[in-house]
This record gives structure tokens, C-alpha cells and sequence, in this order.
């Protein structure tokens, strides 16, 4: 099976990308209804979706993998060089687009355009090295948003590991409980102060750095474990338990929403109730599109769009603060004087009009840059394929 090309984890990608951009944007609409303020708010927690399916996606590839490899270390090396090129060639693009648009805003004065906070050389380079989310000053200062692949990055450098333990149920048990111990520790002695009563503030460093994000990859680690023949559609959910995934996604949303947006009392446990919720939500997609097979001609348009979303979500992921400043510096004047109304029509077609612009930058930036990255890839991997091959002929 192909990566990415599991529908419901195109749907959950989709549903994410939406939720970020929506977020970015509801800030420049003070007069938006509370409700939808709170439900744009909420997008933030599509990070957290993205965690998960990336960790389904990785054992997803890693179990094909296998298959057609000659062991651990060719399975793993081949993972390093896809995620790598899969990742790096656009992230290397947008380090350099937006350094140009923070310079050009400050050699013209243009203080809103400094989009970016203070940063050096060597914060630059924690970025090209995929280090930046230990730093403060490197976690979301050199790329808008960097923190989440940064994040997403160091779990890769373990992921293989977790892979392999993982084909025993005991021993990934053993891993689960001592990466959470890690998390705990970490934040014990750094945000807590070795104090019982923690709070990490929202977007914080400390709610940016893995100690509090990780945990999200072993949750999305588990719901791959758990629940593959349901993701991959080699099994259908049955109706009662959708009426049961449907509560549970709804129990987390609400429990994410207290702690996280609505009340703000527990940041740094938010991210795993959202994971969870996640987990609930793709399986409850899995279970609609099982039930609706036979009605593949209504809705296409809109099962085209999530598929497009899903497919350029990392490309508009990255592109979008382009969209999101444009419109701050050309409209903050019409959407801060707005009525509720108003506020609202004009916060749909903002994020309706940021999302196809960020889609065709992304578009754009695949075919200069990703297509070129694949290919090199590929390349790369037939080398290291017959080399591999060529060791186990000769044992």
C-alpha cells in the first residue's frame, strides 16, 4: 500500500490543514460569534492530528517495507533517506523564503512584516539540522510553524527502533512506559522546577518542545498496533461501535476544549487528549466510509477537495503564513472594524481564499523542488537497494 494513500488519513490530514490555517487567521477577527472563536481556536489541536497520522503512516511504510527488504538496517537506512527527502527539500526552501521576507520587512521598516522573532546564524543552523525544537530561540523563529517538524523529526530518528520493538507486545509496552517516564521527567525538572504543580502556557516553548508533544507519536504509535486492519479498510467498524467512536471523539474534543481553550487549565496535557480524540476521529471516518461505498457519486467534489488538502498539506502547512501576514497587513483595518455578521461571512472566505492560494504555492513548490527531491531519492534508494541485495547474495 502506498503511503499517504489511506483515505481516512487523507481526510484527517485535510480536516488538520483547515484547522491550522482557521486558528492563524481567527486571531485578526476579534468580533467572530464565541462559539466559532472557540471551534477556530480548536484548529490548533490539528497538529496533534498530524502527529498521529504521521506515526501510523511511519509503521505503515516500515511493515511494507520489510517485506521487500533484507533486514533491519536496510529497512531503516531506506526510512532515513525517504523521510529525509520527503521533508528536508521544501523545509530548506521555506527557511530561505521567509529569512528573505523577515529581511525585506526590516530593511523597509515595515514592523508587522517581521514575521519571524529573533534569531542567529546558529539558530539557522539547528533548523537545516532539524534540532531547532531543543532550542527557544530556534523552535519557531527561522520557519513560522517549524516547531511541529522539529518535533516531528526527532521522532523519526527514533522510529525505526520503536518499529522493530513493537513486534512484541510486552516489550513496546515497556518502551510506551519509559518514553512517558522521559516526558515526565523532563518536564519535572524543567517547567515544573522539580514542583508537583506544573502549568505549561500555550505556546510556549515548553508546550512546543517534545517532552509535551511526544507523547502524541505513542499514541498514534498505539492506534496503529490496535486498530491497522480498520485504518488500511482491511476491516469494517461495526455501526455500534461507531455510535461508540463518535462519543469518544466527542468526550475528548469537549475534554481538549476545557483544558486547552475554553477553560486553559492543562496545556501540557491537552495535546494528548487531542491525540486521543484524533485517534477515535480517524476511526470513525473509517467506519463512515465503509457505510457509504455504495454512494461514491454524491459528495465527490467535496471527497476531491479533503484529497487534495490531504496530499499538499505539508506544502501548505508551510506556505500558508505567507497568506495569513498578507491578509494581516492588506485587511486588518476591515476585519477589526467588522460586525459579528460580517466577522463571520468574511472568516470563511478568508480561510476559504488562504487555503487555495497556500494549495497553489504548494503545487507550485512540489513541482520545482519535491519532484526533483523524489527522483534524487529514488535514485538514491536503487543504490542502496543493490548494495543490500548484493551483501545477502554473498553470505
Amino acid at each position: 500500500m502506498k503511503e499517504g494513500r489511506v483515505a481516512a488519513l487523507d481526510i484527517g490530514r485535510a480536516l488538520a490543514i483547515v484547522g491550522v490555517v482557521a486558528v492563524h487567521l481567527s486571531f485578526q477577527f476579534p468580533h467572530l460569534p464565541p462559539g466559532v472563536a472557540m471551534i477556530a481556536r480548536m484548529g490548533q489541536y490539528g497538529v496533534q492530528l498530524f502527529f498521529v497520522i504521521s506515526a501510523i503512516t511511519i509503521f505503515m511504510t516500515l511493515e511494507a517495507e520489510l517485506d521487500r527488504c533484507t533486514g533491519a538496517p536496510h529497512v531503516t537506512l531506506r526510512f532515513y533517506i525517504k523521510r529525509f527527502f520527503r521533508i528536508a527539500p521544501m523545509y530548506y526552501a521555506a527557511i530561505a523564503v521567509y529569512g528573505f521576507i523577515s529581511y525585506g520587512a526590516a530593511q523597509s521598516g515595515y514592523e508587522r512584516g517581521w514575521v519571524l522573532g529573533a534569531h542567529g546564524a546558529t539558530d539557522i543552523l539547528l533548523n537545516v539540522l532539524f534540532l531547532h525544537a531543543l532550542s527557544p530561540t530556534a523552535i519557531n523563529n527561522v520557519v513560522p510553524g517549524g516547531w511541529s517538524i522539529g518535533v516531528e523529526m526527532l521522532f523519526y530518528l527514533i522510529a525505526p527502533l520503536l518499529f522493530f520493538i513493537a513486534m512484541n507486545r510486552m516489550r513496546l509496552l515497556i518502551a510506551t512506559a519509559l518514553l512517558l517516564a522521559l516526558s515526565l521527567f523532563a518536564l519535572w525538572t524543567n517547567d515544573c522546577h522539580e514542583s508537583l504543580v506544573c502549568h505549561v502556557r500555550n505556546n510556549s516553548f515548553a508546550y512546543f518542545w517534545p517532552p509535551v508533544q511526544g507523547p502524541c507519536f505513542i499514541v498514534g504509535m498505539w492506534a496503529w498496533y490496535a486498530f491497522r486492519s480498520h485504518l488500511t479498510g482491511a476491516a469494517s467498524v461495526r455501526r455500534r461501535t461507531a455510535c461508540l467512536l463518535l462519543l469518544l471523539a466527542s468526550a475528548f474534543s469537549l475534554a481538549t476544549a476545557a483544558l486547552g481553550v475554553w477553560l486553559a487549565k492543562a496545556h501540557e496535557l491537552a495535546p494528548v487528549f487531542a491525540a486521543c480524540g484524533a485517534v477515535a476521529f480517524l476511526l470513525l471516518v473509517c467506519s463512515r466510509s465503509s457505510s457509504t461505498s455504495g454512494a461514491e457519486s454524491r459528495g465527490v467534489l467535496l471527497r476531491r477537495c479533503t484529497d487534495a488538502l490531504g496530499r499538499e498539506s505539508y506544502g501548505i502547512y508551510l506556505w500558508h503564513f505567507i497568506c495569513v501576514y498578507a491578509t494581516l497587513h492588506f485587511f486588518e483595518g476591515v476585519f477589526g472594524r467588522s460586525d459579528r455578521e460580517t466577522s463571520l461571512v468574511l472568516f470563511i472566505a478568508t480561510v476559504l481564499a488562504v487555503l487555495a492560494a497556500s494549495y497553489a504555492f504548494s503545487r507550485v513548490s512540489d513541482r520545482m523542488i519535491q519532484g526533483r527531491a523524489v527522483r534524487l531519492s529514488r535514485s538514491l534508494l536503487a543504490h542502496v537497494d543493490e548494495r543490500f541485495h548484493r551483501r545477502a547474495g554473498a553470505r
